[in-house]
């Protein structure tokens, strides 16, 4: 059994700590509404269309990576007018299929970090979300 003056201790931080959560919430500013990242394999070409594009214009440095694959597509590159469109070619679709083979796009923005993961999709299909994350510099 609980003591009374223990009781009524718990009682008072339980309270307490109610009342911050109620009147200060968790807020997530993160807004990535500006960003479109869309990764496409194109079957005619044998290959993959990647986009990316910033509406705020504010990116300018982006990391590209296609892994799963045999060997493992790495780019670095800077970006021009905040967006860019890469077609990549490929020697054969992975073995066990897209759901494998992740995207992963790392955007220097602003004064932030902006990462996004995506997977590839056939044209035709409905895209594959993206996950986004952000860190500061």
């Amino acid at each position: 059994m609980i003591a009374p003056k223990n009781f009524l201790i718990i009682l008072i931080a339980t309270v307490s700590v109610s009342i911050v959560i109620i009147f200060n919430p968790a807020e997530n500013n993160e807004d990535f509404s500006n960003f479109t990242f869309d990764t496409v394999y194109l079957k005619d070409s044998n290959s993959i269309s990647i986009t990316f594009n910033d509406s705020d214009g504010k990116s300018s440095f982006a990391i590209l990576e296609i892994l799963g694959m045999e060997k493992t597509f790495h780019e670095e590159f800077e970006i021009l007018d905040s967006k860019f469109t890469k077609l990549i070619p490929l020697e054969n679709a992975p073995k066990y299929g897209w759901k494998t083979t992740p995207v992963t796009l790392e955007i220097t923005y602003d004064e932030s970090i902006v990462y996004m993961k995506t997977e590839i999709y056939n044209e035709g299909e409905i895209p594959s979300p993206v996950i986004f994350s952000q860190s500061e510099l």
